[in-house]
């Protein structure tokens, strides 16, 4: 068990969690409360008491939903609680997406970001002139800095 949470909030932490990245049993990819990705943000709100009390907010009014936290509940706690919701956000997919088994399941490479990277396929010149052809048909669009006023 969690030095943070008790049995129950961390039940409801990862069903949250579950609701946020659910399972795809089709590509056996596991939903992030089942995973484990409770454990990765128990770790961030160690080193960050503002953390702690954005997930104790939403833990907090999760509990009181009647019928524990249906799918209709994040959307409802992203509503309320948007600075909480955001941050378990982010840290739900810093937590699910940096495990290398996870990276291969969703077609990322393995390895980390940094200083690998990953390849990025280029764009043609044809996308990019696509890209670029509002602002260049905008033309300049600043203060030219050598002009006396």
């Amino acid at each position: 068990m969690s030095s943070i949470w008790t049995e129950g909030e961390r039940s409801l932490l990862d069903t949250i969690l579950n609701r946020l990245i659910p399972a795809n049993p089709d590509r056996d990819i596991p939903a992030a409360g089942e995973l484990g990705t409770a454990e990765f943000i128990e770790e961030q709100i160690l080193r960050n008491a503002d953390l702690r009390a954005k997930v104790t907010t939403l833990l907090n009014h999760a509990a009181d939903l009647a019928d524990g936290v249906p799918p209709s509940a994040v959307g409802e706690l992203e509503a309320e609680f948007p600075a909480e919701f955001l941050a378990l956000l982010s840290m739900t997919y810093m937590g699910y997406y940096s495990r290398p088994d996870m990276r291969a399941l969703v077609g990322v490479g393995a390895h980390p970001v940094h200083p690998k990277g990953y390849e990025v396929v280029p764009e043609t010149p044809e996308f990019m002139g696509e890209l670029t052809a509002p602002v260049r048909a905008r033309g300049p669009c600043y203060r030219d800095p050598t002009r006396k006023s």
